[in-house]
C-alpha cells in the first residue's frame, strides 16, 4: 500500500513485481481480480498453488457443484419447529472443521411438508439430461460438504467446512455441495465416492487452501471464490489419499448418523471416531502436513503459510510443521533416482505393476506370479533390487493401479506391504525367508515407488506355478542378464545348486 505521490517516481524498481494478463486470467479467471503480493517470493508461492486445477473444474479437477443456499431461513422461516421431531436445519455457527456439533441445533423442519419442494429442485436438474429416476433421493438424503459462509479474512481461520449427515437440512449460512449432479454435456451422473467427500473436506480443511482464500475475501464467502479454489484431484490409490481418508474419518464420523459413512471409508463405525482433543489436534496436523506436500511446498513455504494465521496457536502451528517433516519424502528418494539412471541389470528390475494389469485395466494374477519369478531368481542367485512402479524405460509409473486393488482402507502402502510380504512373497515362498527380503516406499515425480531389496537365499526356492492343464509345477528360477531364467532341465538345475550352495 503506497500513499505518497513521491513513490511513483521509484516505480517500477526492483522490489516491483510483474504481472502479466494472462497470470491474471490464470489465477482468477472469472473475477480477473489482483492480488497483493509483498514480495517475488510470495508471487512464486501463488503461482505454484495455482498450478491445481480450480475446484470446480469438471475435466482435471473435482467438478464440484455447490448450492447458493440449500434453504432460506427467512422464506422457509414458517415449516421451523422448536422440538426436535424433525430433520435439523444446520446453520453456519454449527459447524467447525470436522465436526457438526459445534453447536446445538436450534429449528429443525417435518419431512412431509417440504420434500415435494426438496424433489422438484432436482428432477429441474435432472429434465432434459435423462429419464427421472424411480428411487429419486432428495439432496437432504445424503452426506454433503457443508462450508461456512461468514468467513472474515480477520478471524483465526477463515475456511470451515465438514460433512452433515443425512437427514438434515442445511440453512443459507452454509454453502453445501449438490449429492447428486449431472453433466449437461455427457449426460452422466456425477457423485463423489464417501472416500472422495471425505479426502475433499480435509482439504478444504487445510492451512494451505485458507491462506489462499484469505487473500481474496474480506467478510463474504461467495460461490465464485470457492469455484476458484485450487485444489489437487485426488483419487484412491493416489500419494496420502488413504492416510488422510483414514484420519479425517476419524475427526468427522463421531456419531451414530456417521455410520455408514464410516463403514463405507474403513473405520467400521462412530465408535472409532475421535473425540479426545488432543489426539483430534494430533490428526489435523498430520493432515495438514500431508497436503503441504501434496501441494509440493518446501518447508519454508509451508512455514510462510503458516504465518499468516497470526491468531492460530504457536503450537497448533509448530504442529502442522513437524507432521510435514514426518511426511517428507525419505532420504533414499534420490537414490532411487540414480539407481533408475543405471537401468535393468542382474541385480536390478523394474516392474510397472504387481498385480494389475495396465493394458487390459483388470487385476491379473499373472502379474503376481512375474513378481514371485523375479524374486525367487534374486533369491537363488547373487540377491537384487526390485523397483514396482517404474517401467522398463524407467518411467516413474507409481503404485495407484495395484493400491486400487487392496481392500477398502488398505489402499496404501501399509496395504501393499502387507499384501506383498505376508500375502504373495512368504506365503508363496516359505516364512524362513523374511530376514532376506525388506521393503521400503518412496517418491519418484510424485509417485510412490516400492522397493524391494533381496539378499541371496540361505538354500534354494523353487515357485510352484501351475501349467496350461491347471497342474502345479515346481520351477526353478535364476537371473541371466537383466532378465528372468527358468531351468527346466534337472542336471542343470542340479549342478547350479550344488555349485550356488556347495559351502
Amino acid at each position: 500500500m503506497r500513499e505518497n505521490v513521491s513513490d511513483l517516481d521509484l516505480f517500477p524498481g526492483k522490489n516491483s513485481i510483474n504481472l502479466d494478463v494472462q497470470t491474471i486470467r490464470d489465477l482468477s479467471p472469472d473475477s480477473l481480480s489482483i492480488r497483493e503480493f509483498r514480495d517475488q517470493d510470495e508471487f512464486h508461492l501463488s503461482t505454484k498453488l495455482f498450478s491445481h486445477p480450480f475446484l470446480s473444474n469438471l475435466e482435471k479437477g473435482w467438478g464440484l457443484s455447490l448450492y447458493g443456499e440449500e434453504l432460506n431461513m427467512t422464506r422457509s422461516h414458517h415449516l421451523f419447529v422448536m422440538l426436535s421431531t424433525g430433520y435439523p436445519v444446520y446453520e453456519g455457527g454449527m459447524i467447525h472443521h470436522f465436526t457438526h456439533e459445534f453447536s446445538e441445533p436450534r429449528y429443525w423442519i417435518e419431512e412431509e411438508k417440504i420434500r415435494n419442494s426438496f424433489a422438484s429442485k432436482r428432477i429441474k436438474r435432472i429434465d432434459g439430461l435423462g429419464s427421472i429416476p424411480k428411487d429419486l433421493k432428495n439432496d437432504y438424503e445424503e452426506y454433503r460438504i457443508a462450508i461456512r459462509k461468514i468467513a472474515r479474512s480477520k478471524d483465526s481461520r477463515t475456511l470451515i467446512s465438514t460433512i452433515i449427515p443425512p437427514y438434515s437440512f442445511a440453512g443459507n449460512s452454509l454453502s453445501v455441495n449438490f449429492p447428486f449432479n449431472h453433466d449437461a454435456n455427457k449426460y452422466n451422473l456425477i457423485r463423489l465416492s464417501y472416500q472422495e467427500i471425505v479426502c475433499l473436506d480435509s482439504l478444504l480443511n487445510s492451512f494451505v487452501l485458507d491462506h489462499v482464500l484469505r487473500s481474496r475475501i474480506n467478510t463474504n464467502l461467495n460461490i465464485f471464490h470457492l469455484n476458484e479454489l485450487p485444489v489437487p484431484r485426488l483419487r484412491s490409490g493416489d500419494l496420502f489419499f488413504a492416510e488422510i481418508v483414514e484420519r479425517a474419518a476419524k475427526l468427522i464420523c463421531t456419531t451414530p448418523e456417521f455410520d455408514d459413512l464410516a463403514h463405507q471409508v474403513g473405520i467400521d463405525s462412530h465408535q472409532n471416531g475421535i473425540t479426545d482433543a488432543p489426539q483430534r489436534a494430533t490428526l489435523r496436523a498430520q493432515i495438514d502436513g500431508m497436503i503441504a506436500h501434496l501441494y509440493h511446498l518446501t518447508e519454508s513455504e509451508f512455514a510462510h503459510i503458516l504465518s499468516t494465521f497470526p491468531i492460530v496457536s504457536a503450537a497448533t502451528k509448530q504442529s502442522a510443521l513437524e507432521a510435514y517433516r514426518t511426511f517428507a519424502p525419505p532420504p533414499g528418494d534420490a537414490e532411487i533416482a540414480t539407481l533408475i539412471t543405471q537401468g535393468e541389470s542382474t541385480t536390478l528390475e523394474f516392474k510397472s505393476t504387481a498385480r494389475w494389469n495396465l493394458k487390459e485395466a483388470k487385476k491379473d494374477r499373472t502379474l503376481e506370479e512375474v513378481i514371485l519369478k523375479t524374486i525367487a531368481a534374486f533369491l537363488n542367485a547373487q540377491g537384487g533390487t526390485l523397483l514396482i512402479g517404474v517401467d522398463d524405460v524407467g518411467a516413474a509409473i507409481g503404485l495407484a493401479p495395484d493400491y486400487r486393488t487392496l481392500k477398502s482402507g488398505k489402499q496404501n502402502r501399509d496395504g501393499f506391504q502387507l499384501w506383498l510380504m505376508g500375502d504373495l512373497l512368504l506365503k508363496e515362498l516359505g516364512n524362513d525367508l523374511a530376514p532376506t527380503i525388506s521393503i521400503s516406499f518412496h517418491i519418484l515425480n510424485g509417485q510412490d515407488i516400492c522397493k524391494v531389496i533381496v539378499n541371496p537365499a540361505p538354500h534354494e526356492v523353487f515357485v510352484t506355478l501351475k501349467d496350461k492343464n491347471g497342474q502345479s509345477k515346481k520351477c526353478f528360477f535364476i537371473r541371466a542378464g537383466n532378465s528372468t531364467r527358468s531351468l527346466d532341465d534337472p542336471s542343470e538345475m542340479l549342478n547350479y545348486i550344488r555349485d550356488r550352495w556347495a559351502g
